[in-house]
């Protein structure tokens, strides 16, 4: 759950996340011999992430989406801020969810769905069952193969070398 909270946190500082990712592999690899465990990691740090968002969503509507473009303009002008948005356009709920299921920050999707009119209920939604999924897949990677994570930020600093090399 410190996790969860740390993802929370993160929203609003964004350089948590290779550590956060390596906090919830550590995590997940210590306590992750049962799939309940794993589920409920993944579960937790979705949770965080959402209500991070939630927090994101009502600083938006406070100060305006300038304030938050503002203060993370490194976010907004990169290539994801693009693809985010044509998903969302495109694909609306399930572009949100897919978007949030990604190895991404979600300030551009959480802004681009504000703008766009989404209503919060099915964003915060949204954003609850694609971080389940990441972290869910994140888990089953960290377990199973976890030189796969370097898709989620990873850089393989010998976590996943020593649990492989255990299970040998």
């Amino acid at each position: 759950f410190a996790v969860g909270t740390l993802s929370c946190i993160n929203t609003f500082t964004v350089v948590l996340s290779g550590p956060l990712v390596i906090l919830y592999v550590a995590g997940v690899m210590a306590n992750g011999a049962r799939l309940q465990r794993r589920l409920t990691a993944a579960l937790a740090n979705a949770f965080g992430t959402t209500v991070g968002a939630a927090m994101l969503i009502a600083l938006i509507e406070r100060n305006g989406v300038q304030a938050v473009t503002e203060t993370f303009p490194s976010v907004f002008a990169s290539k994801t801020w693009e693809r985010s948005k044509q998903l969302i356009h495109s694909h609306g709920f399930a572009g949100t969810v897919v978007v949030s299921a990604m190895p991404i920050v979600l300030h551009p999707a959480v802004i681009f769905a504000i703008t766009a009119g989404m209503n919060r209920g099915a964003l915060l939604t949204a954003v609850m069952l694609g971080r389940t999924i990441k972290y869910t897949v994140m888990a089953q990677l960290a377990v199973g193969a976890p030189h796969m994570l370097r898709f989620f930020g990873h850089k393989g600093d010998g976590v996943g070398k020593k649990a492989a090399a255990k299970r040998a």
